[in-house]
C-alpha cells in the first residue's frame, strides 16, 4: 500500500511540475505553437481548427519565384478554407529554425519550410506569420510564403526526409 502512496505521490508531482512549465510558456513558444498548430492543421487537411487560428479578415500572400521574375497570388481565406476540409491530397508543411519577434500584442514568424504533396517534395521556402493577441490568444493576421522550386533550388532540411527517425 505505502509503494501505491507513494507512486500516486511521485505522478502528481511529476504532473504538477509539467502543468507549470506549461503555464510559464514564454510568447515566442505561444507564437510559435499557433504556428505549428496551423501547419498541423493544413497537413491534417482540417479545415476547423485552421479557421480557429487565423482571423476572419486573413492576409494570405504567395509569392512564386521563377527563374528570374516574381509571381504574386493573393489567396482568398474562404477557399483556402474549404480546400481543405474536402477531399484532397495529403500534404505536409515542415518549418525549422524560426526567427520569433515579438512585441506584445503583436508578433511575427519567419521560417523556412519544406511541402510535400502525397509523400513527394512539391516544393519549399520562406513562410512569413503575422500574428496578433486577441481576447482569444494569439491569431494569425497574415501569411506571405515564396514557392521555391525545383527541389535543387531549396536548401538542405535539417529535418531530413518525411517520415524519417525523430
Amino acid at each position: 500500500m505505502t509503494r501505491y502512496i507513494r507512486a500516486i505521490v511521485i505522478v502528481s508531482a511529476l504532473g504538477l511540475a509539467l502543468g507549470t512549465a506549461a503555464l510559464a510558456q514564454t510568447p515566442e513558444a505561444e507564437v510559435v505553437a499557433v504556428v505549428q498548430r496551423l501547419l498541423d492543421a493544413i497537413s491534417d487537411r482540417d479545415s476547423a481548427s485552421f479557421r480557429a487560428l487565423v482571423l476572419p479578415q486573413l492576409q494570405n500572400l504567395v509569392v512564386h519565384t521563377e527563374d528570374d521574375s516574381v509571381r504574386l497570388v493573393w489567396r482568398e481565406t474562404e477557399g483556402s478554407i474549404r480546400s481543405l476540409g474536402g477531399p484532397g491530397p495529403e500534404y505536409l508543411e515542415r518549418m525549422w529554425e524560426p526567427t520569433i519577434l515579438v512585441s506584445d500584442p503583436i508578433a511575427a514568424v519567419w521560417t523556412p519550410y519544406d511541402f510535400y504533396r502525397d509523400g513527394e517534395f512539391s516544393h519549399c521556402g520562406i513562410d512569413a506569420f503575422h500574428l496578433v493577441r486577441t481576447a482569444e490568444g494569439w491569431r494569425i493576421a497574415a501569411i506571405m510564403y515564396t514557392v521555391v522550386r525545383p527541389k535543387a533550388r531549396c536548401p538542405e532540411s535539417p529535418l531530413g526526409p518525411p517520415g524519417g527517425p525523430d
